[in-house]
């Protein structure tokens, strides 16, 4: 895993991360974005925009990429991936993903629009840290060993529960639903000849465990079934509203991360900016307030 120290780490990368990182490396500050595989920004959509100052009209993509150009100008450097933790509380800060292991002074997050509630497995969010993982590479290593279960279909999945294999984890393979039968035929192969558990088409339908996981409840074409297990790696988009409460920050209802006036959230040190506040919702108040969480986290390194 890659290890990379800056003294402002930006999670995200749409108009209001790649604003916060213009301001931070413009004022000399060593600036890292973390611009997401899976999420990309609503801009690279690209669509006719309208309501932007100083154009009559753009084309989304174009301005986005204008962002990151001047951004990069500056000096701030940009690393692919999608944060699967967060460590927020006290110094350094730590964000890791499955490829990298981040650590900054000061962190601005601005993860875009926040989903009302993420569709999570039942004990999912309440384990988490306790034996739910989204990261092989992270936390396969605590498993050497020991009984696991590894959930989710894509190509990535498939690569990470032949890493915990190696790793020297017992882990079992729970496909979910997998409409493409020669992909999933072909994966079956690969891991069966390791001796790898897997069971095709199944569902998990609950995690169980008093304090940490002890247990997945998961369902067949033949029934339901339970597997005791001592952790469970989830493959799948990464929910970011359990991990951001796991940090120890304050999120309403909707998932919307609070902020003061000046961007500053709960915890020291750690900033947000864009839709994830729910504020505005526009490109400009997004700019906006990355403007304004890069100058706090500059004035808060002054410290």
């Amino acid at each position: 895993m890659e290890n990379i120290r800056t003294e402002i780490l930006i999670v995200g990368s749409g108009p209001a991360g790649l604003t916060a990182a213009l301001y931070a490396a413009r004022a000399g500050r060593s600036t890292v974005v973390l611009e997401s595989e899976r999420a990309p920004s609503r801009l690279s959509i690209g669509y006719e925009l309208e309501n932007y100052p100083g154009f009559l009209s753009i084309d989304s993509s174009v301005l986005l990429a204008k962002f990151r150009e001047q951004a990069g100008r500056f000096g701030a450097r940009f690393v692919r991936g999608d944060a699967v933790s967060f460590s927020l509380q006290g110094s350094p800060k730590f964000v890791s993903t499955s490829g990298a292991f981040l650590e900054a002074e000061a962190v601005i997050l601005a993860l875009g629009k926040p989903f009302a509630r993420e569709r999570l497995i039942p004990g999912e969010e309440r384990l988490l840290g306790y034996g739910v993982s989204y990261c092989a590479v992270c936390d396969g290593p605590l498993y050497k060993g020991r009984e696991a279960a590894a959930f989710g279909h894509s190509g990535e999945a498939v690569e990470d529960v032949l890493a915990l294999h190696q790793m020297g984890v017992n882990v079992h393979w729970i496909t979910g639903r997998m409409k493409d039968a020669a992909a999933l035929e072909a994966a079956m192969t690969r891991v069966e000849k390791l001796g790898i558990p897997a069971y095709a088409q199944a569902e998990i339908k609950e995690i169980g465990g008093e304090r940490s996981v002890e247990q997945v409840v998961f369902k067949t074409m033949t029934g339901e079934h339970s597997l005791p297990v001592r952790g469970v790696f989830i493959f799948r988009e990464v929910p970011t509203g359990p991990l951001l409460s796991k940090a120890g920050l304050d999120l309403d209802h909707k998932q919307c991360l609070s902020v003061d006036r000046r961007q500053r959230t709960n915890l020291e040190g750690v900033f947000a900016a864009g839709d994830m506040t729910c504020g505005g919702l526009q490109v400009v108040s997004a700019a906006g307030e990355g403007c304004v969480a890069a100058l706090q986290a500059i004035a808060y390194l002054r410290r």
